[in-house]
């Protein structure tokens, strides 16, 4: 029997174990037990003192964590009783887990977790989940895909325009280990994928969407990428992978929100300049330039963004801080890099912008926008250059790929 100044230090849950007899203890009792002793003996105080250094060194490193479930031991599959009506009060007939019975059948063998339910995604009497994956892998370099809502595969959804070949791309990827590296490669190195994009009336006429690929895919990237293309163009570009979200510049009074006090604070130096997925995302108040480029507000899952194309877009693009800081890098980067000949730093400021030489006529537009600038700057070439480098940014060509 504990001594009463003694009881105090044994957990309240603990006590009970202690009125059982060594021999009467479960396995877990006795671990419990002897982790509650590890934490008062006398005997362990040194080590104790070290397991806290240690910790405290560990959450020094700022490492986050995540939540993650696992399998209740025992249970041979999930189950759940039907609510009746949808009450929850009103329970029915328990119900297992299992699987659409349109679709194939559960395998033999396999456990009913999401072990089991991973093998039997990709398995090869499945061809939904290929199919899926390689019409929105499809989706990425197309601007649509075979079918074009890659979102919903079911009887609502569109047909697919080419079953056929998403059949056969299916099974490629299949057979190919699911790599996803081969399946790029073998799209954007096919006929479809390398054709030019001009097209002629009567085809625009005829197929206006490109959905019978007889050309080269041309669409707006999506608001990230117009982002990074502007910073990589400029300079500006950090190629800094991972680590938190980081805080670029967005107009003052965003984050002026009536239930609480947060801050939009501006990240410093190169984290000003990362790729566009870092943004931080905060779904009532969404990045503003990312907005008007259609990105989503993340309130749902968005498979499939939708397109648009209005005045603001190209008013971001002119007079958003952002982009012009960007112009004004790219103006002294074209102004380093080319030499003093105008012809020069107006070619590669074009270059660096569309991923192509100017065409003689292209160029002289250039130029004379130059000149005119700079008769009224007074000859500043880094301004004259600066407003230059923003039209560039702004063309269209310069956030679509085709």
């Amino acid at each position: 029997m504990l001594a009463p100044e003694r009881t105090v230090d044994v957990p309240a849950a603990m006590r009970p174990v202690l009125a059982l007899a060594p021999d009467k203890r479960t396995m877990r009792q006795v671990e419990k037990m002897s982790a509650a002793f590890r934490k008062v003996a006398p005997s362990l105080y040194t080590e104790r003192m070290e397991q806290e250094r240690l910790q405290k060194q560990m959450e020094d490193l700022g490492i986050v964590s995540t939540l993650i479930m696992g399998d209740r031991p025992g249970v041979d599959a999930p189950s759940a009783p039907i609510r009746i009506r949808g009450s929850f009060l009103s329970p029915g007939d328990t119900v297992y887990a299992g699987t659409p019975a349109a679709l194939n059948a559960w395998p033999d063998g396999l456990p009913k977790n999401r072990l089991g339910l991973a093998k039997w995604l990709v398995s090869r009497d499945n061809p939904l989940t290929s199919r899926v994956a390689v019409n929105r892998i499809w989706e990425e370099y197309f601007g649509h895909g075979i079918v074009e809502t890659s979102e919903d595969f079911g009887a609502q959804g569109e047909r697919p325009t080419h079953p056929e070949l998403l059949d056969w791309l299916a099974v490629e990827f299949m057979e190919n280990g699911w790599h996803q590296k081969a399946i790029t490669r073998l799209i954007v190195t096919s006929s479809a994928y390398r054709q030019d994009s001009r097209v002629t009336p009567e085809l625009e006429e005829r197929d206006p969407y490109n959905r019978l690929l007889a050309r080269g895919p041309r669409f707006r990237v999506e608001a990230e990428m117009v982002r990074d293309i502007v910073l990589s163009a400029s300079g500006l570009l950090s190629d800094k992978i991972g680590g938190p979200s980081v805080f670029p510049y967005q107009p003052e009074g965003v984050w002026d929100l009536p239930y609480n006090d947060d801050q939009w604070k501006i990240s410093k130096g190169a984290d000003g300049y990362r790729r566009g997925i870092y943004t931080f995302a905060r779904r009532t108040s969404p990045y503003p330039s990312m907005s008007v480029f259609d990105a989503p507000s993340r309130e749902v899952c968005t498979i499939r963004r939708v397109r648009t194309n209005t005045p603001l877009q190209a008013l971001t693009t002119l007079n958003d801080p952002v982009f012009f800081e960007a112009a004004g890098a790219l103006a002294r980067r074209v102004m380093r890099d080319a030499g003093p000949v105008p012809e020069a730093r107006a070619s590669l400021a074009f270059r660096l912008c569309t991923g192509r030489e100017p065409k003689s006529n292209e160029l002289n537009a250039i130029l004379t926008s130059f000149h005119k600038q700079l008769e009224g700057l007074n000859g500043d070439e880094t301004k004259a250059w600066t407003l230059v480098s923003n039209s560039l940014l702004n063309l269209d060509e310069t956030v679509t790929k085709e």
